[in-house]
Formats: C-alpha cells, structure tokens, sequence
C-alpha cells in the first residue's frame, strides 16, 4: 500500500510489504539487465583477442553500426515493448543477447583456429553479430524503464 505524499513534496511512504515486493521484483530485473549490459563490453574484449586481425578501423566501424542499431532498434522495441510488457521485453533481450554473445565467441574460437585467421571476414560477421546483439540490448532498456516505473513514485526516480 503506498500512501500519498505529503503537500510539502516529500517522498511518499510505503509499507514495508510493498518495499519488499518492489524490491523482489527489481532485484532480479537489475540484475539480468546489469548482465545484459556487460554483454556490450565484448567487443572490447574481442578487439583485445584478436589484436591484429581486428585492426581500430575496423573495431571503430563495428561499434558504430552497433550504435546506430541499438538507436534505431530503441525506438522500434519501445511501442513493441508497450504492448507485449517489460517482463517479456527483458527475457527478450536477455535471450537475444545471450544467444549473440555466445555467436562472438564461438566465431572467435572459430577464426583463431584456421590456418590463416586473417582471411576470415572478420570486420563483416562481428558486424552482424555486435548489431544482433545490440538490437537485443535495446530491449533490456526499454523493458527494465517499463516494468520498474510502476514500483516508483517521481520522486524516488532521482529526476
């Protein structure tokens, strides 16, 4: 139960068995998208791997498409988000990322394992691969604002 903030602009006071369900709810949802969110760092860890076969141009230009689609794919996941909810969105996501992350990795092995890893297309299948899973990021954010701004009075959202 959640009773109205006072006139003066205090925060609103909630019971301690509505703090414990929000916090039962946020807790894991912070979690998996804190997860989700290290899912972008991969491609910096790759770029390390790699070390020539990934020279900055080409680390540049994959980041690039990565943000670009993770723009683009925000405001598609936003309306589609709306409709299917924000616990759906976030195992969405989560599920998208996870399967395109473990896809890096794999391609990784794969292109460290021929005889000649620098004739593998490298700079266009990490392209592909870091746009799916920053489509799949796009989820995770618009779910997490989704689901956890019924929990939160203004107030509490630090804006």
């Amino acid at each position: 139960m959640t009773l109205p903030a006072s006139p003066s602009g205090e925060m609103p006071l909630h019971s301690s068995e509505f703090r414990t369900r929000r916090f039962l709810n946020w807790f894991p949802l912070g979690l998996t998208y804190a997860l989700l969110y290290m899912g972008r760092y991969n491609l910096t860890v790759s770029q390390t791997a790699l070390g020539d076969l990934m020279p900055k141009a080409d680390f540049g230009a994959i980041f690039g498409v990565g943000a670009w689609v993770y723009a683009i794919a925000f405001l598609i996941n936003g309306p589609i988000t709306d409709r299917i909810g924000g616990k759906k969105g976030m195992l969405i996501g989560a599920l998208g990322a996870c399967v395109s992350n473990l896809l890096m990795g794999f391609y990784i092995q794969h292109v460290l394992a021929l005889p000649d890893p620098a004739a593998a297309p490298l700079k266009g299948v990490f392209t592909l691969l870091y746009g799916l899973n920053m489509y799949f990021q796009s989820y995770g954010a618009v779910a997490i604002v989704k689901v956890n701004a019924h929990w939160f009075h203004v107030r509490e959202r630090g804006v």
